[in-house]
């Protein structure tokens, strides 16, 4: 049976949490572009880095994804709330007045916040990932027209099992006894502890995230819930800025290390998919998830996966070619070195090239930088770079099935209007054009590159490409030097010309498959950020 989202929203107050992540920055935008008919959305945010809710909420709405906002209905803004709160705190932080606001006008609860830091300790994962959800329920119970609650899971939350169905599923710990545990512990013996407690899983993310699935399946059950589980979010894929991002987490970090020539190998498995899913995607069936959830009463809280690997899968190796591909073309202002993409599984393979490619130059780059008595840096980049590789290694070796049934049975029961306006059909998505617009918006939203630069960034491309050839000419120069002294002139010519020939074409001639990609006239004529540039 059809349902019509506006309907769930017509004249509602939201409670947001999360919403001045990336998920929530796309959600807020998408409540207030496409339901006109939402009173008020009470955006709970805390303090931070010495910055007030409201200051934070300021800077918020100028980020580039309201543009459209800002250009077409600016007074929906008016509609937005600060609600100074913080999960880590007793009744969320919040003042008797805002909770008697909320248990009296909200209906419909969103709840995304959550740390998505992967080498988070434990206490403090748990206390915001498991407590936190513990008093959104909590407040939940307390709200007088409750119409749903939608919690935002990961799909990774059971990434101990090879093959996750849309189900909850039985807690690895009781969360309320790893609650009395690290309550009392310190910070020593709970590191002490943590492996134990991950078991198979790689992160504290992972965990605490199920266990707050577990914490709802018990404390939630008599309200209405829907869990939604998204893989890896990336950026927007369509409207209203393709490519946007706000962060360097997950694979965005990975494709700007890349496009820096920070990165140029990685341990991963070119065969695994990749299960990105574009952030506006998880926001629309959000949205409509909880619309729906309004419509059914269930006999068990529905789980939703919203995942790319079993509708329209992407593996890795087909990123590994286009990143290749697209930095060719379309380098970056201010790369450190030539961009490359190579995925080992072998990790005695990956560490070598590292040590090798990265993390020796950096030691003498720094020692030169040292000698000019400049502070040293490149050892402390590739520090940051080896994290966020380690970091990933779990996900980037592996692959798992997210079984997929519901993703397109619920956008099926929507009307066509709904689905056009909160498209979340993953099936319909064009991979390597998404990617074009992924990179063009780290260009533009992370780098704050312009296409003006354009030219500029493929001169350096060639200087450095003359450059580490001439390295590699000197180098082999100096081994055949060592090894040759006893050759004849010609065969050493022969063997230096040789092994730098052969470099050279390793290096410069792609013979990987040819990747189809658009051109950048495509490319701005098909991103509202342009048109709306224009018009303003």
């Amino acid at each position: 049976m059809t349902f019509r989202v506006k309907d769930a929203y017509e004249g509602s107050h939201i409670l947001l949490t999360g919403g001045t992540g990336f998920l929530g920055k796309a959600m807020t935008e998408k409540l207030l572009w496409q339901l006109p008919g939402i009173e008020r959305i009470y955006l709970m945010i805390r303090h931070r880095k010495g910055k007030e809710p409201k200051d934070r909420l300021a800077g918020l709405i100028h980020d580039p994804i309201f543009t459209r906002l800002h250009s077409e209905c600016p007074e929906v803004f008016d509609k937005l709330t600060v609600v100074p709160g913080d999960m880590m705190k007793d009744d969320l932080g919040m003042s008797d007045e805002d909770l008697d606001t909320i248990i009296n006008k909200v209906s419909i609860v969103i709840h995304s916040a959550a740390t998505v830091r992967f080498d988070d300790h434990l206490k403090e994962a748990v206390t915001m990932n498991v407590i936190g959800t513990t008093r959104i329920v909590a407040l939940c119970h307390k709200i007088k027209n409750l119409k749903v609650l939608a919690h935002v899971s990961t799909a990774y939350a059971n990434c101990d099992r090879f093959e996750t169905i849309e189900r909850i599923y039985k807690s690895p710990i009781p969360p309320k006894k790893l609650i009395e545990t690290v309550s009392w512990m310190d910070d020593e013996l709970i590191a002490m502890i943590t492996p134990k407690v991950l078991g198979l899983r790689p992160n504290t993310y992972t965990l605490t995230k199920a266990l707050a699935e577990s914490t709802i399946q018990s404390d939630a059950k008599d309200l209405p819930v829907v869990i939604i589980r998204p893989s890896i979010v990336g950026a927007m894929w369509q409207g209203p800025l393709p490519g946007w991002t706000d962060n360097i987490n997950g694979p965005t970090g990975i494709f700007t290390a890349v496009g820096r020539g920070v990165l140029t190998n990685m341990c991963g498995s070119n065969e695994s998919k990749a299960d990105i899913i574009p952030v506006d995607i998880v926001a629309n069936m959000i949205i409509v998830a909880a619309a729906h959830r309004t419509t059914i009463t269930p006999h068990e809280i529905p789980v939703i996966h919203c995942s790319s690997g079993e509708l329209n899968p992407l593996q890795w190796g087909h990123i590994v070619v286009f990143l290749d591909a697209f930095y060719r073309k379309y380098p970056l202002k201010e790369s450190v070195g030539v961009p490359a993409t190579y995925f080992h599984k072998t990790r005695y393979f990956f560490l070598f090239n590292y040590y090798v490619k990265h993390h020796l130059p950096a030691a003498i780059a720094d020692i030169f930088e040292n000698i000019q008595l400049k502070r040293s840096k490149y050892v402390r980049l590739y520090f940051k770079v080896w994290k966020m590789i380690e970091t990933l290694h779990f996900f980037t070796t592996r692959g798992w099935h997210f079984e997929a049934e519901k993703m397109p049975e619920l956008f099926d029961a929507m009307t066509k209007e709904d689905q056009r306006d909160f498209n979340f059909d993953i099936r319909q998505v064009n991979w390597d054009s998404y990617l074009f617009d992924y990179c063009m918006g780290i260009k533009k939203y992370i780098l704050k590159e312009s296409e003006d630069d354009l030219e500029y960034a493929r001169a350096l491309l060639r200087k450095q490409r003359i450059t580490r050839q001439a390295y590699f000419a000197a180098f082999y120069a100096g081994v055949v030097f060592l090894i040759g002294r006893k050759w004849k002139r010609t065969t050493k010519i022969v063997t230096w010309l040789s092994a730098v020939i052969a470099t050279f074409s390793y290096a410069e001639v792609n013979f990987r498959k040819h990747i189809p990609m658009k051109s950048l006239e495509e490319y701005t004529q098909t991103t509202d950020y342009t048109r709306f540039l224009k018009r303003s």
